[in-house]
């Protein structure tokens, strides 16, 4: 007792001694004025009386004993005044450099607490990422009806916890017993569920609560809270109360302790998810994206989200996924720039969550449940999904009417593995749906299929042999074109089709056209094994990058593009009806127009030595890929569409571009896509590895040695084997035989009459 008293009483002296201090130093200050003001009259007076004494010794008049002694008196109370001003403010700067530096802190600290910007948020604790990349080893499921609307769901605790629109239900997984969190207000919708510090942070309409030891405080006063209904959560800095609260319509806002701020250029919009990525906060809303910080955010305009509405978001170092009513926006961020596109251009399609474990990436939706690991998307479930969690072993994928438990193959001790409990493999619940484990595709029947991965060819016809030929005699004993003595042994490159003339070049006897009867060699002039062709309807160039590009006009050819010009040449497409469009092995695309060079653009370094060529499609810049089509914004930024299926090692073996309004691409291992509207489905696959493709009335795809027609939607396999590597088929002008043009000739195959 006599301590307290004896620091309460050093409390109170040190109180009145700071009380004297600020009145002494007060009347100190006070003081100081005075005098400046007196030493600024005197100082104006002594000028003054200076000024009329210079006046007067310039008329030869001196200067007066009275005027001497005032100019004294004056000096003796400047110097007397002069001298106070420096013994009071000695009294008074003493403590000066302590007051600054103490208010320069507290302001420098205030600025840290309170100014800084929101630049991220805080993680939910990460689970065992190792494990979701091998096979489902066993599915459970169990019976669930505690909501008619999904919203989220997390593990905590050892039990699932899933919010909806009667709450928050926990699941016990070991018995399947449910119970709902009580003490939340009546008809509340759980929104978002949030894990900080051994505790859960429940966001919804209305109002954000914390549960803790089967304790539900609030976590915010009613009178606080700008707006109820809450749509979104996420936490800053648990300690220091730092928040975002996302809105249902009006915006985003943010806490400092006790005080919610609304973040501007956020109003009116429904906030729906939050990520972050390095140093930027990255904000899901109803009509897009707003990157940056909470003092600063900028919309990101994305094309490949034209048309979509969004619906989740999940984001990682490099990487972000936009759930949305049409599939999976995704974006890769690389040392320059993003590359945005589709993740699957057919399924899944309606999203309704996403999750990911390091590269492995879950997705439930409509069409159920999908894994997306390494470019190869796999359905592990089509029972509609609308909330994933993930536990140390396994995936719970949250449904209507059930819960499904995907575990997965894995190695080593899995912490918290007894949870599970023994119980069957299937429960005792039968699912209104069928229950699988990885599907295996139906697929065609063809003669030999490589590892495309999963992709959709429900309804696709296995390979037939087809109609079109009768000829029945071996392959060397049919009719063989005769060819001229200048062609003895020539090695065709490349075959095009221009003027109704077919114009193929050699890798060592030139350009050669052929009308269907005659043979002739185009004039070269110095062209030697430009062995490429590329033409439209008015005009068709040969090109290599050692020899330039040449025009061909009327039997010759005309250098139009100087060999130093075409050093690493890669490909060579037009783009209008007299553009060209150049690509180099460097990832340079330059265009050539009335003889003038202009650099057009330049394919993302990451992409370079995977893109095979350039073309321009319905009035949009193209790049094909080896594992998709990459498409040129206005903007300048690029949207990448992924081929289905295993993309590890798939390599462009052809492409063709029909009339400027359809790609035709061929890939080494038989899958033969289509480009058109921004659409990239599986027009087919051939039983052979593919090294070129033409459309003459219909699509031909050629292999080493065999050939193959699109009808009806199918590829049908023609009775014809060539030793010799095939580069294209066409119809004749009486279309009664087909020419199949090789690299040692042409061959002819009689139609079906």
């Amino acid at each position: 007792m006599e301590e307290e008293t004896s620091k309460l009483g050093k409390i109170i002296y040190n109180l009145i001694d700071a009380m004297f201090w600020i009145a002494d130093e007060t009347a100190r200050w006070w003081e100081i004025s005075k005098i400046t003001i007196q030493v600024k009259t005197f100082r104006r007076q002594k000028a003054v009386l200076n000024k009329l004494i210079k006046e007067n010794e310039k008329k030869s008049i001196g200067i007066s004993v009275a005027q001497t002694a005032e100019l004294a008196s004056l000096n003796e109370s400047i110097s007397k005044l002069a001298a106070k001003e420096d013994f009071l403010k000695s009294k008074c700067w003493s403590w000066t450099p302590f007051i600054d530096f103490t208010l320069i802190f507290l302001l420098f600290l205030y600025g840290v607490i309170s100014i800084n910007p929101i630049k991220k948020i805080q993680d939910n604790p990460r689970t065992n990422i190792g494990v979701f990349g091998g096979q489902i080893s066993r599915v459970r499921e169990l019976p669930f009806q505690g909501h008619s609307i999904i919203t989220d769901s997390i593990w905590f605790d050892n039990r699932l916890y899933v919010a909806g629109n009667n709450g928050v239900t926990i699941i016990n997984t070991v018995t399947g017993q449910t119970q709902n969190i009580k003490d939340l207000p009546q008809n509340f919708f759980a929104k978002d569920l949030q894990i900080i510090n051994n505790h859960l942070l429940i966001a919804g309409y209305s109002g954000v609560f914390e549960y803790e030891n089967n304790v539900l405080k609030t976590l915010f006063d009613e009178n606080k809270l700008p707006n109820k209904l809450v749509n979104a959560f996420a936490v800053v800095n648990e300690r220091k109360k730092q928040y975002l609260i996302g809105t249902l319509g009006d915006g985003l806002f943010r806490t400092n302790g006790d005080s919610i701020i609304p973040i501007s250029n956020t109003s009116n919009y429904i906030i729906r998810s939050f990520g972050h990525q390095r140093q930027e906060l990255w904000i899901l809303h109803d009509e897009g994206i707003l990157t940056g910080n909470s003092d600063k955010l900028t919309s990101l305009d994305l094309q490949v989200l034209a048309g979509k509405k969004t619906r989740c978001m999940v984001t990682t170092d490099k990487n972000v996924f936009i759930g949305t009513d049409q599939g999976i926006v995704a974006g890769y961020r690389s040392s320059k720039n993003w590359v945005w596109t589709m993740l699957s251009s057919i399924k899944p399609g309606f999203i309704n969550d996403i999750i990911n474990a390091g590269e492995v990436l879950f997705i439930a939706s409509d069409e159920g449940v999908f894994r997306y690991y390494k470019g190869k998307m796999d359905r592990l479930s089509s029972i509609p999904t609308y909330s994933l969690s993930l536990c140390d072993t396994f995936l719970a994928a949250i449904g209507k009417s059930s819960v499904i438990f995907y575990y997965f193959n894995f190695s080593g001790n899995i912490g918290n593995s007894s949870i599970f409990g023994v119980v069957p493999e299937l429960g005792t619940y039968t699912p209104t749906l069928p229950i699988t484990t990885l599907p295996m595709e139906v697929r065609p029947n063809y003669k030999r299929m490589p590892d495309y991965g999963l992709i959709e060819t429900d309804g696709k016809e296995p390979l037939t042999e087809s109609a079109l030929s009768t000829e029945s005699y071996p392959p060397d004993q049919k009719p063989m074109v005769e060819l001229p003595i200048e062609l003895q042994r020539p090695v065709f490159s490349d075959i095009t089709k221009f003027n109704n003339k077919y114009l193929l070049a050699t890798t060592n006897r030139g350009i050669w056209s052929f009308d269907g009867e005659v043979w002739k060699q185009i004039e070269h002039k110095g062209i030697g094994n430009a062995n490429k062709l590329c033409c439209n309807e008015k005009h068709c160039y040969a090109y290599s990058s050692e020899f330039g590009i040449y025009e061909i006009v009327d039997g010759n050819t005309k250098l139009i593009i100087e060999p130093k010009e075409t050093k690493n040449l890669k490909y060579l497409s037009i783009c209008d009806e007299d553009t060209l469009l150049l690509l180099y092995s460097d990832g340079k695309v330059k265009t050539f127009k009335n003889g003038e060079f202009n650099l057009f653009f330049t394919i993302p370094n990451e992409f370079v030595n995977n893109c095979h060529s350039i073309w321009k499609v319905m009035d949009q810049y193209v790049a094909v890929l080896n594992q998709g089509i990459m498409t040129h914004e206005s903007n300048g930024k690029w949207n990448l569409m992924f081929f289905q299926g295993n993309i590890d090692s798939a390599r462009i073996a052809d492409v063709i571009n029909l009339n400027q309004k359809v790609l035709y691409i061929a890939l080494n291992d038989g899958r033969i896509f289509e480009y058109y509207n921004n659409r990239l489905p599986l027009s087919g696959i051939v039983a052979d590895h593919p090294n070129s493709i033409n459309y003459s009335g219909n699509l031909w795809v050629a292999s080493m040695d065999s050939l193959y027609l699109k009808e009806k939607n199918t590829f049908i396999a023609i009775p014809f084997k060539s030793r010799d590597r095939i580069l294209g088929a066409f119809p004749d002008k009486e279309n009664k035989n087909i020419y199949v043009f090789t690299a040692s000739g042409l061959r002819i195959l009689n139609k079906q009459k």
